[in-house]
């Protein structure tokens, strides 16, 4: 997760309306400025609330799922020079060097080139939108906590290093991590997408969508959502929880 060293923050410009809420425009004490991001708790009406919700997010997950399937595209076309020729060019080998490192694959200056190409092919590959939604709905309260707010961060997710973030109200002095904070909420969409990509607890995750991909079956997020046991404390019920969400929500035809 992204170290971030974001100030208090203070708001510098009035009210706006938006997608049927109050819109705030948030800076930094830093000067760097947040996300105007729906007022979610405005809402009155669930359903109005629901659609605002996801009418604000869908649109930064596809752009982050676009700039990952011109990189999965990218990747593609070195494997299939690999499988043609017996070497890359230096300016191939460099990207894919960067992209080793980018997506933290394990042993990454120890294997040739086909072994990583291999190993990234599992790793640079979208994450179904019903997921993402279902997941942003879910750790952030609907876009109402204050780390969504606050912090750019709908995704609940957590830093190690000092000032990257902000500290959870009830956290015990022994609590190492922080709530970390993000300059957008594509920026967070970003790193939530990096970490599922990434980390060594989402391996699950990766490898049903690989096997889905080599059934030529859809990639949903019911399906990948098995794989997210690590992702809460509350493991199986958090997975059944956002499958229902998938469900009730009827985010699985947002997958298609």
């Amino acid at each position: 997760m992204i170290n971030q060293d974001n100030g208090t923050i203070v708001l510098t410009l009035g009210l706006v309306l938006a997608l049927g809420g109050v819109v705030l425009l948030l800076q930094n004490d830093q000067g760097r400025s947040i996300d105007a991001t729906p007022n979610f708790s405005t809402f009155q009406d669930v359903n109005a609330k629901k659609t605002a919700f996801f009418q604000y997010l869908e649109p930064k997950i596809q752009a982050v799922n676009s700039a990952i399937a011109e990189e999965r595209t990218e990747l593609l076309r070195l494997i299939e020079a690999l499988d043609t020729r017996a070497n890359l060019t230096r300016k191939q080998q460099r990207w894919l060097r960067d992209r080793a490192i980018k997506y933290r694959v394990p042993d990454r200056d120890a294997l040739p080139d086909q072994v990583l190409a291999s190993r990234l092919r599992e790793r640079i590959d979208e994450i179904p939108a019903a997921l993402a939604l279902a997941q942003s709905a879910n750790e952030s309260g609907w876009g109402t906590s204050r780390f969504a707010v606050n912090q750019n961060n709908f995704f609940g997710l957590w830093c190690y290093t000092e000032d990257c973030g902000v500290r959870p109200l009830a956290a015990s002095s022994e609590t190492r991590h922080q709530v970390a904070g993000f300059d957008s909420v594509q920026g967070g969409v970003q790193e939530y997408m990096l970490t599922l990509n990434s980390h060594p607890a989402y391996e699950t995750l990766r490898a049903i969508r690989r096997d889905l991909r080599i059934a030529s079956a859809p990639v949903t997020g019911d399906a990948l959502a098995a794989g997210l046991i690590r992702y809460s404390e509350r493991g199986e019920a958090y997975v059944e929880e956002l499958r229902a969400m998938i469900r009730i929500n009827g985010l699985d035809d947002r997958d298609s």
